[in-house]
């Protein structure tokens, strides 16, 4: 495969995920300023590992591991860079509509909530909401099936008692 190809091939995948991309990247930054530079990583470190993506999995789920894990040290970087300079929901009913832009209140609850969670728990809530199976997010996430419907459950009735407290 050329290299034209290749670059061709990657902005045809890309373009096809950015909804993902863009729905991660709302959910780990929280300034304007920040999600476009998220974006920016994600793209990179997406470019970087196209070419040694295998096909051993889903194009999907390599779609959201690394913008997943891109996010993660994403966060951490920021709070060191803070740090040193300060020393019921459903499915898919719930953003079913959040990779267009929305002002919708409920949305904006649901993200607030969501940007409380911590990192792991924040990963499996948003691939739960996109529709992924307890399969497909066991193989992004790394953790055993029966470990993501428990968790699941745990982060379900923990946004629920946060939105109480934002409505």
């Amino acid at each position: 495969m050329t290299d034209n190809e290749l670059k061709e091939q990657f902005l045809n995948v890309f373009d096809k995920n950015i909804g993902i991309i863009i729905k991660i990247a709302r959910a780990y930054a929280k300034t304007v300023q920040d999600k476009e530079d998220l974006i920016n990583d994600i793209a990179l470190e997406l470019w970087k590992s196209f070419g040694k993506f295998k096909g051993d999995s889903k194009i999907s789920t390599w779609i959201y591991r690394v913008p997943l894990n891109t996010s993660m040290n994403f966060n951490r970087k920021i709070k060191s860079d803070k740090l040193f300079f300060i020393g019921g929901l459903e499915q898919t009913n719930c953003l079913g509509g959040l990779n267009e832009q929305t002002d919708s209140s409920q949305y904006d609850i649901l993200y607030q909530c969501v940007d409380e969670l911590n990192e792991m728990d924040k990963a499996i809530i948003l691939l739960y909401l996109d529709g992924n199976s307890h399969d497909e997010i066991s193989n992004i996430s790394g953790i055993s099936k029966t470990n993501v419907g428990t968790r699941i459950g745990r982060i379900k009735e923990q946004i629920k008692n946060l939105a109480i407290t934002k409505i």
